[in-house]
C-alpha cells in the first residue's frame, strides 16, 4: 500500500459543506494529500481526522479498496 493518497474523492455531503463554508476544494484535497502523515484516528463517520490551518477534515483512507484514494466525508472550520 502507498504511504498515502494521491487523489481525493468527495461525498455529496462534503461537497455541500465545502460550498457552504467557501472552502476551495483544491485546497482541501491538497491538505488531505499533503497532511495525511499528520492525521489522527477518528471515532465516528470517518476513519481519520485531519486539522490543517482553519479546517477540520474527516476522511476515509483507503477509499474502499482503492489505496490511491481518500474520500472526504465532511469538514468544518477549526476554532
Amino acid at each position: 500500500m502507498p504511504d498515502g493518497p494521491s487523489r481525493v474523492r468527495w461525498t455529496g455531503h462534503a461537497r455541500v459543506k465545502a460550498q457552504l463554508l467557501n472552502a476551495p476544494p483544491a485546497d482541501i484535497e491538497d491538505a488531505v494529500i499533503e497532511g495525511h502523515g499528520s492525521r489522527r484516528s477518528n471515532r465516528g463517520p470517518a476513519a481519520w481526522r485531519l486539522i490543517v490551518g482553519r479546517w477540520v477534515i474527516l476522511y476515509d483512507y483507503p477509499d474502499e479498496d482503492d489505496a490511491s484514494s481518500a474520500r472526504i466525508v465532511t469538514l468544518w472550520r477549526h476554532r
